[in-house]
């Protein structure tokens, strides 16, 4: 069977195992995916913590495809204190480190971007809300999928079900792209060199670890004379 471990970031992994499997097997297996200790490692099913180790994955109640929220239990201090999740404070620090991406937040979500600058415990807290909605929102287009395929031959259910599969589609791309090609997504600036290459003067590009370079044809076919 296959399970879908969810973080509070968003970061998903899906694992392999089988329904007999310990949890702490699993947990182990999740190590290796996400690099979180075992001992670290907090598992929760539709709102409830699995804490026993040595219960398998079919007693503890978990189906087929099911998804489920790993957390890290390592704690930072806050302010009052009281515990901050490290992933929620991690990401704290690289909005405030990040103009550019305050201001979309303070845009968009101005509550968040408004915790973020004032008081750690409520950011963590909102971003642990914001991720309940978006799996609350997985789990309820799974049980859509689910009823639809319940009944094959019903024409609008099957055009719902491939528009679902579009829409999931469109998503992964859009995730392979943010991954593979971040640079299409935001304003670069260019930076070029005069330089000369076996005698030719040639405008070299400073290379800033993009995933691809572009050249014309022309410098190319000189520097290679």
């Amino acid at each position: 069977m296959q399970l879908t471990f969810v973080t509070d970031l968003g970061q998903s992994y899906a694992v392999d195992i089988d329904p007999d499997m310990e949890l702490e097997n699993v947990m182990a297996l999740l190590e290796a995916e996400s690099s979180i200790p075992p001992s670290e490692q907090s598992i929760s099913h539709n709102g409830r913590e699995l804490t026993d180790p040595k219960a398998t994955i079919r007693a503890l109640g978990v189906g087929e495809h099911a998804m489920l929220l790993l957390r890290r239990r390592v704690n930072v201090p806050g302010p009052e204190g009281r515990p901050i999740e490290q992933d929620a404070e991690m990401m704290r620090l690289q909005i405030l480190g990040d103009p550019q991406l305050m201001r979309q937040l303070q845009e968009t979500l101005p509550e968040i971007a408004a915790a973020a600058q004032s008081n750690p415990t409520r950011f963590a807290e909102l971003l642990r809300q914001q991720r309940d909605r978006a799996q609350q929102a997985e789990l309820g287009r799974q049980r859509e999928i689910s009823a639809l395929n319940a009944d094959p031959f019903d024409v609008e259910a099957q055009r719902r079900i491939e528009e679902a599969i579009r829409q999931q589609a469109v998503m992964e791309n859009m995730e392979h792209a943010l991954e593979y090609s971040p640079e299409a997504f935001g304003r670069v600036t260019m930076l070029y060199v005069p330089v000369e290459v076996n005698s030719h003067p040639v405008k070299a590009f400073v290379d800033s670890g993009a995933q691809q370079t572009i050249s014309t044809s022309y410098p190319t076919l000189s520097v290679s004379d």
